[in-house]
């Protein structure tokens, strides 16, 4: 008969619900048939109850683990009821669990996965079967946002409740309950706060004091900070409205009552914004929808051009560049930012930096990864030393143990601290290498992405794009609306105009000088 096999047992479920169909009963039955059939003696069970596989970061687990490492006596395999029990996450699970317990020489076991074993093929399984239990997470993960955002968009609210309001369940229109709110005992004082506040005639602090003296709290029954007033008064909430991510902070109408009328919540938002002038139009210095405000000059009257939103027909709105001075009216057309947008990428797309700065560009990216893999090497080549270190460590306590010098003990307790930190050490040697792999086509890849100006301009961060605009063109870019093109503007020293043929027609041209201290190309005349 074949020796005896020791080993642990790990049950997992998610949530209480997964008790009905692989309940901890049901895998703990399982799991020992397994054992018996196999001749493996379990010596102790781990249970994590209501925990995601997603992560190894479980209590059950890391006992396990912590038992593994420190046990005297030796630990051949895991046990599980399946994959998914061990894990639904393919990094962690390697990373975490299996490089740990591999290296005590412990490898998993599936009670109803028998593919999975010390073979070639078994092992592929057992990655193959994580892998498959991390993309269910994720496609379970994908559905669930899908369904969130079309909750929002129906009017169900989806977050904890605001003051004001208690988490509440509607039927929908085939008589499913969804999540919604109603109004709590609070509900009275915070549309007396809100309304109050429409007046006009109180600050925020002294509202705050308001609120607490007509006994308004939150839902723990602490007075509200200013600051909580302030979200008070932002909130579409209290007028009905459903306004989050899931919406993409749109107002959408919501199935719960509203504590205020729209009109009083108009009101706040205009006395807590008093520039914005205009309803449901936000008026700012920077807005992402105008990247060129500030940049362009009116064709006319050389000064910068205006940037909003009229409102068109169907109630939408149409973002346009414009000039509205009186020299400039039926002169100066209105164009859509969308289309301005457009001629400006495409007249970015004739510029290049010199070959100057192309050079000392690259010099920087080959000296900086040359350091950086210099670097790297040298803490690689510490760690392997230390690799080697421990390695010669661990023969020397063998052989001490051999010679009788210390006990068998201390030998498995000198072991282990050194299979420990050996494992500590070859992870972060994982993380160096696979740092290493800074190559030349990397280099080319950055250089090339430097040429194409357009390209850096348009995928680039809004505060990016203003900060790499006004470096091209320090004293603003003139545009014609009337001719949809760009006029005589200063371009910085750094970069060169490419794109005019000697016989093109001038409404065609753009005329790009370059910067004090550049002599131009004959190509841009």
């Amino acid at each position: 008969m074949d020796k005896q096999k020791i080993a642990v047992a790990y049950v997992r479920i998610s949530s209480e619900r997964q008790k009905d169909n692989e309940s901890p009963a049901t895998q703990r039955d399982a799991i020992q048939k397994y054992a018996d059939s196999n001749n493996f003696k379990i010596v102790r069970w781990f249970e994590d109850i209501a925990k995601s596989g997603k992560n190894t970061d479980r209590e059950g687990l890391q006992s396990l683990l912590r038992f593994a490492l420190n046990k005297n006596n030796h630990i051949d395999h895991w046990v599980v009821y399946n994959m998914r029990r061990a894990s639904r996450d393919n990094n962690s699970y390697t990373r975490d669990v299996k490089l740990v317990l591999g290296a005590r020489g412990i490898t998993v076991r599936s009670a109803t996965e028998p593919a999975v074993n010390d073979t070639k093929e078994g092992r592929f399984m057992e990655n193959l079967l994580v892998a498959l239990g991390q993309l269910d997470n994720e496609g379970k993960a994908e559905v669930t946002k899908d369904n969130m955002r079309s909750l929002a968009h129906q009017g169900y609210y989806q977050h904890p409740p605001v003051v004001g309001y208690v988490t509440h369940k509607v039927p929908n229109d085939l008589g499913k309950l969804r999540p919604s709110l109603k109004p709590s005992d609070m509900a009275p004082k915070v549309k007396q706060v809100l309304e109050r506040f429409s007046a006009g005639d109180i600050t925020k602090a002294e509202l705050t004091r308001f609120a607490a003296d007509v006994g308004l709290r939150s839902r723990y029954g602490k007075k509200l900070s200013e600051d909580s007033i302030n979200r008070l008064l932002s909130s579409p909430t209290y007028a009905g409205y459903i306004c989050d991510s899931l919406t993409e902070f749109k107002l959408v109408p919501g199935r719960h009552e509203p504590i205020i009328s729209p009109e009083i919540y108009e009101r706040n938002m205009t006395i807590l914004h008093p520039a914005n002038s205009r309803k449901n139009e936000v008026h700012l210095q920077k807005n992402s929808a105008y990247p060129l405000k500030g940049l362009l000059l009116c064709s006319n009257c050389s000064q910068p051009m205006y940037a909003s939103a009229p409102k068109t027909g169907n109630g939408g709105y149409s973002p346009r560049y414009h000039c509205a001075r009186k020299s400039c009216r039926g002169i100066a057309r209105s164009v859509k930012a969308i289309l301005v947008h457009e001629d400006f990428e495409e007249m970015l797309s004739n510029i290049l930096p010199s070959e100057g700065v192309l050079r000392l560009y690259k010099e920087i990216l080959i000296r900086e990864a040359n350091s950086s893999i210099s670097t790297l090497n040298n803490r690689i080549s510490a760690l392997r030393d230390r690799l080697d270190d421990i390695g010669e460590s661990r023969l020397k306590v063998l052989g001490k143990f051999a010679d009788d010098i210390i006990t068998f003990e201390e030998k498995n307790e000198l072991v282990n601290d050194l299979d420990q930190r050996k494992l500590q050490v070859s992870g972060e040697l994982h993380d160096l290498e696979s740092q290493q792999s800074i190559r030349e086509s990397d280099i080319e890849m950055a250089i090339n992405l430097m040429r194409d100006v357009s390209k850096q301009w348009a995928t680039a961060a809004f505060d990016v794009q203003l900060r790499f605009q006004n470096m091209l063109f320090p004293e603003g870019v003139i545009y014609d609306s009337a001719t949809r093109n760009f006029g005589t503007s200063t371009i910085s020293h750094l970069y060169r105009y490419v794109g005019i043929e000697k016989d093109a027609e001038a409404p065609s041209k753009s005329y790009l000088v370059a910067g004090a201290g550049l002599e131009p190309a004959t190509s841009w005349l």
